[in-house]
């Protein structure tokens, strides 16, 4: 009776090591991730402990990666992987799951922006520079949509922008969030005169970005002069600046 116990057991713990040790590039192959956008020019060591190097997102360059197995989490089904990103447009850390394409989990992440770096930024961006970091326990998508999103994200982009928009705001943050099947990242501010300032960027997993930014509340005159020289158009009172990386542009 021992004996019939211990053989699944044993058979398992094989299992696990096979896979422990095997080549990352051939478990990337495998795992069809290819299909969801991601690309990479090498992959070395194993799943246990491996580098991607030369990382694209639909054709862009997003740098190198160091990934780790967590193995205690073989048992749940999902492969859990510690992260540590580095790139020409930032850097992150984090743990990391993948069951498929659209079911995909990031947890315990740190990560840390460079607009500047970023094709196609807004004309306002470019101009100053500015960073956006977040921080958080999870983003979870779940079926290709965001299942679960907590963590806050925050910029200096306004604090870099004094000569356009002005003193006296509060700092850019807010908190991530699911909404109608996006990933949210609202960053919002307002200053002592009633302007308000709000960005949003909408993601999720095979869909291109989208980007607002509104400016709202008491626009002065030198807003009404400067906003559309930054690329906002106005609609009533407010002024809006957005787009899509379906127009082949980044959304940021």
């Amino acid at each position: 009776m021992i004996r019939l116990l211990l053989l699944p057991l044993l058979a398992l713990g094989i299992a696990i090591g096979v896979l422990v040790f095997a080549p990352l590039s051939t478990v990337l192959d495998i795992s069809g991730l290819r299909r969801s956008g991601l690309d990479w020019t090498s992959a070395s060591g194993t799943v246990f402990d491996g580098r991607l190097e030369g990382i694209a997102v639909n054709g862009t360059q997003y740098g190198d990666a160091s990934a780790r197995l967590l193995p205690e989490n073989l048992l749940t089904g999902a492969m859990k992987f510690a992260v540590d990103w580095t790139g020409p447009s930032g850097r992150g850390t984090g743990q990391m799951t993948f069951q498929s394409p659209k079911n995909i989990g990031l947890y315990d992440y740190d990560l840390d922006l460079d607009l500047m770096e970023i094709e196609h930024a807004a004309k306002w961006i470019q101009q100053s520079g500015g960073r956006i970091t977040m921080q958080g326990e999870t983003i979870r998508f779940k079926d290709g949509v965001c299942h679960t999103a907590s963590g806050t994200a925050r910029s200096d982009v306004l604090e870099r922008n004094r000569a356009i928009l002005g003193d006296g705001w509060s700092e850019m943050q807010g908190e991530l969030r699911c909404e109608d099947g996006d990933l949210v990242i609202p960053l919002e501010s307002a200053n002592a005169t009633g302007t308000k300032f709000g960005a949003f960027l909408r993601l999720r997993p095979g869909v291109p970005g989208r980007f607002e930014a509104r400016v709202s509340g008491l626009v002065t005159r030198e807003l009404d002069y400067v906003l559309p020289m930054a690329g906002f158009r106005r609609e009533g009172k407010e002024y809006i600046y957005s787009y899509s990386a379906a127009a082949g542009r980044n959304p940021i």
